[in-house]
């Protein structure tokens, strides 16, 4: 990425980047069909030529990736303006068509880790409604605290009496408007837990509510408005909307990040239809259409190809690791995608409405949003603290009754101010957003509050392997790399000339490795391309075949590289490379393990976590993966159907799973799971399935994601310690008489003062190794 951001003149990015960054994704190429369609809507038409086209934008983070994209923008011809909403995800352009392709600046933006869709149309975000919430609330209390300054600094009644008088009652007015229009979101949730019979922090921040301004206004109408504290209670209430946007706005910003997905809507295809190709949704295909299929693009229904052979890549349906070669009449199931360098036209052998990808790509998420999230703690925590807080009351106001009934009720008041739950209700979003803010930085995005709750019943980690564990690449084993480079460089030169035009995974994979050869970097042998290569053979699922000086070299299966050797085993599961039969290397090709893959399972067991591998992927090569990893032979299964990769979860699971996959095939198992995480924020419907999504190549972001949760618990746990602390003193000085309403109203944001600050000191950037 730095090596695309240097070469392009665009360093500045580093300057405008304020400290560490969430890492690029690893996006596949987008074949952009959705675009054709964009381009011809005459909605969009703005002139000759001239189209104005509103985008949903993946990717950017902060201002200095907007920059990069207006510069990216601005040295096209084409490009006449760009506007880019970063909060909600959103791009608007202006394009002359006459003047170059839209496709070349979107493809170019797309290396650089954006990505751009069709626009869909999104809810008004919550955070905007608790925003015009603060915005009244603020408004009130900086008004009431202006009030009550001057009842603070000696003004009476008497001749002042007007003012006196019209202060008191604009407070009053403000502060019922504060508490009405503020305190709404938290007095409906309060009163839907109870019609649920849950009892959940928002009942005793109701409550505080309610009983503080009841308590102001029994003082404004008994004391005076010099003895209300109308000002406490409006601010009070304007710092739990501060906490309630917060918790909104933090994971808004992360669903943003993505492309909104219409699953089904968002998949487009070719058709070629009187010899032209035509940009089509999915859902339109039939069967006997013709379809284009590009290199990278999806098969979106099964189909047979055409006129020759294929090669494709099942691994984002069955999670197969190999690719595979289809012969014309054989049959390519939907989800398949082109692993080829040049693209094949697809007869549709069924309607899209009845292909198996239909049904896999539906958006129906068995999990729910964060209906189930383990809150039973809170729960607990919350129901007894309302009881207790309002049986303290209570026997405030009965031991004080002797004294008189406005006594009684001061003391009663005061109870109920002290022990308001304003601490608590600003710390746990704060908390939160930290915490959000610290898992951003390293490339983790929670979609769902619920996460954070749900990590902390996590005991059983299941990883599907093919481009989650795996890089879905394959590499040379230590052995056979030795071995290849043994090779004389005369072998090595005829080897490089044998794969180096193949596009087969294996071949590719050969050829890379010679090219990095200490030979092939000094210029010398097997990296310079023989003209007389061209007349290579390709023989599909078996190998490439090259006849030369009357010398027939071969490179493939040992079936078809060893002819005369029948039925021996002894390179069963290997690629040979020969001379007239003659085997010179047989070499090993593994999948590529992610950098940290073994490191991170080896972590993550040492925690005390059940690792388990869930493939569709052959079983040999599963058990090949879990013994790199370090995993019992018992908790790897490969072979595994979608569905049946989802009943072992089933099995698995016992509210405490942790499932983390990047195909299609995985989607099932999303729904059986307890939680979900997904490296694949290119693909259709998992990351708006995940509690999270992850960035970067790595899996870290699972280990990180469940320490923060950890770290949190530890926090919050410290701070109803301290709030328990704080009220058992604050509680018997009221009960003893000592604390008046107002002391109280000054005890109540001193506290949260306090939490807030403890809270910011310990999870905050500057103290967060967790976060390093």
């Amino acid at each position: 990425m730095h090596g695309l951001i240097h070469g392009a003149g665009l360093d500045r990015y580093y300057e405008l980047r304020r400290g560490e960054s969430a890492p690029s994704p690893q996006l596949r190429p987008d074949n952009f069909a959705w675009l054709d369609l964009q381009l011809e809507d005459p909605a969009h038409r703005v002139g000759e030529g001239v189209v104005r086209l509103r985008l949903d934008l993946q990717g950017v983070h902060c201002a200095a990736c907007v920059w990069l994209l207006e510069q990216l923008f601005a040295r096209r011809a084409a490009g006449r303006d760009l506007r880019i909403n970063p909060a909600l995800g959103t791009v608007e352009l202006v394009w002359d068509t006459r003047l170059g392709s839209l496709r070349d600046y979107l493809a170019e933006a797309e290396a650089f880790g954006y990505r751009f869709g069709p626009a869909h149309a999104k809810p008004t975000p919550r955070s905007r409604g608790i925003l015009v919430r603060l915005a009244v609330a603020a408004a009130a209390a900086m008004n009431v605290m202006m009030f009550s300054l001057s009842y603070y600094f000696g003004l009476a009644p008497g001749e002042q009496g007007p003012a006196y008088v019209m202060f008191g009652r604009l407070s009053l007015v403000l502060c019922t408007v504060a508490v009405g229009v503020g305190g709404w979101p938290f007095f409906a949730a309060a009163w839907r837990g109870l019609r649920r019979r849950v009892v959940h922090l928002d009942l005793p921040i109701a409550l505080g509510m309610l009983l503080s301004w009841s308590g102001s206004v029994h003082a404004y109408l008994t004391a005076g408005p010099e003895n209300a504290y109308f000002d406490t209670v409006t601010i009070f209430v304007a710092l739990m909307l501060v906490g309630r946007w917060l918790q909104e706005w933090v994971l808004e910003r992360n669903r943003n990040s993505l492309l909104a997905s219409g699953g089904i809507a968002d998949l487009y295809a070719r058709r070629l239809v009187d010899g032209r190709l035509q940009a089509v949704s999915a859902a339109e295909l039939r069967t006997g259409d013709e379809i284009w299929i590009a290199p990278g693009d999806l098969v979106p229904v099964a189909g047979v190809p055409l006129r020759r052979e294929v090669l494709v890549s099942l691994d984002w349906i069955t999670g197969e690791s190999d690719a595979q070669v289809r012969r014309p009449g054989e049959r390519v199931p939907a989800g398949a995608f082109n692993a080829g360098e040049t693209g094949f036209r697809l007869a549709a052998v069924e309607d899209f409405s009845d292909s198996r990808l239909h049904d896999l790509l539906r958006l129906d998420d068995a999990r729910g949003d964060d209906a189930d999230a383990p809150r039973d703690a809170w729960h607990r925590i919350a129901t007894v603290y309302v009881g207790v807080v309002l049986l303290l009351a209570a026997t405030g106001f009965v031991a004080w009754l002797g004294a008189g009934l406005q006594r009684a009720v001061a003391v009663a008041v005061a109870v109920l101010v002290v022990t308001c739950p304003c601490a608590l209700g600003l710390a746990v979003p704060l908390a939160r957003e930290l915490v959000h803010v610290g898992l951003r930085r390293q490339g983790v995005l929670l979609r769902r509050n619920s996460y954070l709750e749900k990590a902390l019943r996590v005991r059983k980690i299941l990883f599907d392997k093919t481009g989650t564990l795996t890089r879905g690449l394959l590499a040379l084993s230590d052995d056979s790399r030795r071995e290849l480079l043994a090779l004389p460089a005369a072998e090595r030169r005829v080897l490089w000339n044998l794969t180096g035009r193949s596009g087969h995974p294996v071949s590719r994979c050969v050829a890379a490795a010679l090219s990095l050869s200490d030979t092939a970097a000094s210029g010398e042998g097997a990296a310079r391309l023989d003209p007389a290569a061209d007349d290579v053979r390709e023989v599909p699922g078996e190998g490439l075949a090259w006849e030369r000086d009357g010398v027939v070299w071969r490179f493939g299966r040992p079936g078809f590289a060893l002819p005369t050797a029948g039925n021996d085993d002894t390179y069963a599961g290997r690629s040979v490379f020969s001379r007239d039969g003659a085997p010179l290397a047989s070499l090993t090709l593994v999948e590529e393990m992610k950098p940290d893959a073994v490191a991170e399972v080896a972590l993550l067991q040492a925690a005390g976590y059940e690792v388990h591998l869930l493939s569709g992927d052959a079983p040999a090569r599963v058990r090949a993966a879990a013994a790199a990893l370090g995993l019992a032979a018992g908790r790897a299964r490969g072979g595994l159907s979608p569905l049946a990769k989802a009943d072992a979860v089933r099995e698995l699971d016992d509210r405490d799973t942790l499932m983390i996959g990047d195909g299609l095939n995985d989607s099932p198992s999303f729904d059986a799971a307890w939680t979900a995480a997904t490296p694949a924020v290119d693909r259709a419907v998992l990351p708006h399935k995940a509690d999270f999504y992850y960035l970067g190549d790595g899996v870290a972001a699972v280990r990180r994601s469940l320490d923060a949760a950890r770290r949190l618990r530890t926090v919050q746990h410290g701070n109803l310690v301290f709030a328990g602390a704080y009220n058992l003193i604050a509680v018997g000085l009221c009960l003893s008489g000592a604390v008046t309403p107002v002391v109280a109203a000054v005890l109540m944001p001193v506290s949260s003062v306090t939490v807030v600050a403890a809270t910011a000191a310990r999870l905050g950037a500057g103290r967060s190794p967790w976060t390093s």
